[in-house]
């Protein structure tokens, strides 16, 4: 039964292969296909490194960062102790990530990168990823606002006197009140 299990969730090429027990099965695969995986590894790490924000909005950019993270998590597994070193190690990876997410950012964001990176303890890159968010959400509407601003002055001016064809003789008007 356990055999029959695991030849159904492989490819049909893979699950071709005849073993009389389970335990064989499993030690074939493993040797065939649990090898490390240093390559993906490093091409990970690569993308991490070129991955910038560019014209992309932040949730874009912030969703590239954290399919490579997730991928690295997949072929890079803290393991599971409880012991003092596992727990420091898995928190400096956490730490990473802000100072890997801020790395890609636009020069516009300076200013918002300076004071997360002064903040103690750093925060974590979910709290990272909500400050910028609110940011560029409050840039949104400052343009917005700046746009609607600018085109009704634009039309306050085109409606103005000269336009119904009064500007020009408010010089021959004179008052004698």
């Amino acid at each position: 039964m356990v055999i029959s299990w695991i030849l159904n969730t492989l490819t049909r090429v893979i699950s071709d292969s005849c073993a009389k027990t389970a335990q064989i099965l499993w030690n074939e695969l493993n040797t065939r296909y649990g090898q490390s995986n240093d390559a993906k590894f490093y091409q990970l790490q690569k993308n991490l490194c070129q991955i910038t924000q560019g014209s992309s909005d932040i949730a874009i950019y912030f969703t590239k960062m954290k399919s490579n993270w997730d991928e690295l998590n997949d072929i890079n597994t803290i393991p599971s102790y409880t012991c003092r070193a596992t727990q420091l190690f898995a928190r400096i990876e956490e730490d990473q990530r802000p100072i890997q997410f801020l790395v890609g950012f636009n020069p516009s964001y300076d200013t918002f990168r300076s004071s997360i990176l002064m903040m103690q303890p750093l925060p974590s890159i979910n709290h990272a990823y909500c400050i910028l968010i609110q940011d560029e959400k409050q840039k949104e509407i400052h343009t917005t606002t700046d746009f609607i601003a600018t085109s009704a002055s634009m039309n306050a001016s085109s409606e103005g006197p000269t336009s119904r064809g009064i500007g020009d003789n408010r010089r021959t008007l004179v008052c004698t009140h």
